[in-house]
């Protein structure tokens, strides 16, 4: 299992997400980390993902661990302005598979 942070910066006309495209596995867990003071919020087509549609702000910044796999577009929305948003993608993938030899 690995542990992923994807980095946001919300500026006042911009939002930046580093990385734009996430590939994990379903036993990773990610969290989105603020750079900078402006929170922010994430939110899904569908509640599938995390068990919810909406992750507030103190919910996206702690772990997370997919509940499917696909590719999954969702949207960061700034706190202080909701008409400011990003639309990132996350990939979930089974994990790998270990043969012996």
């Amino acid at each position: 299992m690995k542990s992923h942070r994807i980095s946001v910066t919300v500026g006042t006309d911009s939002i930046q997400v580093d990385p734009d495209t996430l590939v994990m596995t379903s036993q990773d867990e990610v969290q989105w980390a603020a750079t900078n003071s402006r929170d922010f919020s994430i939110v899904f087509d569908t509640h599938t993902l995390f068990g919810q549609r909406e992750l507030s702000p103190s919910v996206a910044k702690s772990r997370q661990r997919p509940r499917v796999k696909g590719r999954f577009k969702y949207t960061v929305v700034s706190s202080d302005d909701e008409n400011l948003q990003l639309d990132p993608v996350i990939i979930i993938e089974d994990p790998p598979t270990i043969t012996k030899p």
